[in-house]
């Protein structure tokens, strides 16, 4: 029963063919234009020779490390400048600084220079670096003989390489497109209102998990079909990027499952499909806005908490470093957190639709 359920899902899919031929259409539209229009903004993306960035020590984890890391900064071409009282953007305008860093217990605060965004996104890599992976973790194999101190490894604090507007933009535009692939499913959600089939499925032996999953499949393979063939175009058209191809595919896939569950989720609460369109629009345009689909991350002056708050930035970090270093570590936090939002919003939706059935039963 279920698989007749897909199969006649598959058909009502394809009956707007409108919605598949946005999916298509839309994404390589857009990266001709963006990559275009910034490909200056990206080619001034070079690194500086030498660069100074004022600190604070706030009695953070890293305070015993602090002059090893000044030394790794140095041979990165960031020279630290301490400065323990004042105000930090003041100092940043006094003394021509390109940033301004505060080491807290288990955090840091950086304050960037509006006219040094290039060596703010260096600084800001490379203590996300020191603060992520830990001192004690990037010196543990680098102690020489005999017990002198160790150093920070330079090769584990690279900071990120160029990348061409073309690569950034071909590849964050699918994961923005792609989100949204709930909306292949409008032709079948339609048609089971207007037909009544809704009321069938209260009645009959399917689980509230069957019919989920009869909803989601198709859609899940339509929109992974549409952005296979998009990337594939795109890759042919712009001679677009992408790094360790498995790895970046696991990644889009899950963006598909992450985007196509929350739009099910969004209809099983409105059950109107012009209130999930516009509620799923807004979701993800601020959600992108955050995450760097309008405003690549590298550039963005949105503070790196909150960045963080979006699993775009999460996604998109991954992608263009798996692009232009072939490694990220930003991988796994972002399967975690896609995972994540795809297993709650099945999880809820299904949940949701069994009160409603039982409800109206």
């Amino acid at each position: 029963m279920i698989l007749y359920l897909i199969k006649n899902n598959f058909k009502l899919i394809f009956r707007n063919k409108w919605a598949v031929l946005v999916m298509l259409v839309g994404p390589i539209l857009t990266i001709a234009m963006l990559s275009s229009a910034f490909r200056s903004l990206m080619s001034s993306y070079e690194v500086p020779d030498e660069f100074t960035v004022g600190y604070r020590d706030n009695g953070s984890v890293i305070s015993a490390n602090i002059d090893t890391i000044k030394e790794a900064g140095k041979e990165a071409g960031i020279i630290f400048s301490e400065y323990p009282e004042g105000d930090p953007e003041g100092l940043i305008q006094k003394n021509d600084l390109s940033a301004f860093v505060e080491f807290n217990k288990d955090e840091y605060d950086l304050y960037k220079s509006g006219d040094h965004k290039t060596e703010c996104s260096i600084t800001e890599y490379f203590i996300d670096r020191v603060m992520s992976k830990g001192v004690d973790a990037a010196i543990d194999t680098m102690a020489p003989a005999g017990g002198m101190t160790s150093e920070i490894p330079v090769t584990q604090l690279e900071f990120m390489p160029a990348i061409d507007s073309t690569d950034y933009y071909g590849i964050i535009y699918i994961v923005y497109f792609f989100s949204l692939g709930i909306i292949c499913a409008t032709g079948m959600l339609s048609s089971e209102k207007k037909n009544g089939i809704e009321k069938k499925f209260r009645i009959c032996s399917l689980s509230a998990v069957q019919i989920y999953l009869a909803r989601l499949i198709p859609t899940a393979a339509v929109v992974m079909c549409c952005a296979l063939a998009e990337t594939l175009l795109s890759v042919m058209m712009f001679d677009i990027h992408w790094g360790v191809p498995l790895v970046s595919a696991a990644v889009v896939v899950l963006v598909i499952l992450a985007g196509c569950t929350f739009g099910f989720l969004l209809y099983s609460i409105s059950r109107n499909m012009a209130l999930t369109v516009i509620a799923l629009f807004s979701t993800i345009w601020t959600m992108g806005f955050l995450g760097g689909s309008f405003e690549t991350y590298m550039f963005s002056d949105i503070a790196e908490n909150v960045k963080r708050i979006s699993p775009f930035y999460f996604a998109n970090r991954s992608l263009v470093e798996l692009s232009c270093m072939g490694h990220s570590d930003y991988v796994i936090s972002t399967f975690i957190r896609l995972g994540a939002i795809t297993v709650i919003c099945a999880v809820l939706t299904i949940f949701t639709d069994m009160i409603r059935k039982r409800g109206k039963a």
